[in-house]
């Protein structure tokens, strides 16, 4: 293969990164913009089931931790009301809101800090 073929093959293989390759929140916010910004055609696009996916782990991950914490005796990442939940353009803004240190983290330490600002304990 040559040179230029492999140069041209790099964004697609970003692109097939599998959800558990840790997708930061930055990456995130910027690929969910751009989808909000399609209006209903976002959901035909390929990167909407990405990142639902992404929120999906992301979500289990941030349960999973805190679901450990509790069984530690530790204090819970956040006190979340039976019932309540946030909202996918919530959490868009919530992550958007982050400082640029946490930009860079994976989006479940994100999600987290999202939870706890909104419900904490």
């Amino acid at each position: 293969m040559s040179r230029l073929a492999r140069y041209a093959l790099l964004p697609l293989i970003a692109l097939a990164a599998p959800a558990s390759a840790a997708m930061t929140v930055g990456t995130f916010v910027q690929r969910a913009n751009a989808l909000r910004d399609m209006g209903f055609a976002a959901m035909l696009a390929p990167d909407f089931q990405v990142l639902k996916e992404e929120a999906r782990v992301a979500k289990q991950q941030v349960r999973a931790e805190s679901a450990a914490r509790q069984r530690a005796g530790k204090k819970p990442i956040a006190c979340v009301p039976e019932g309540e939940t946030i909202g996918i353009e919530e959490m868009i803004d919530g992550l958007a809101a982050l400082p640029a240190a946490d930009q860079r983290r994976p989006l479940k330490d994100g999600y987290a800090k999202v939870i706890a600002r909104r419900f904490p304990c």
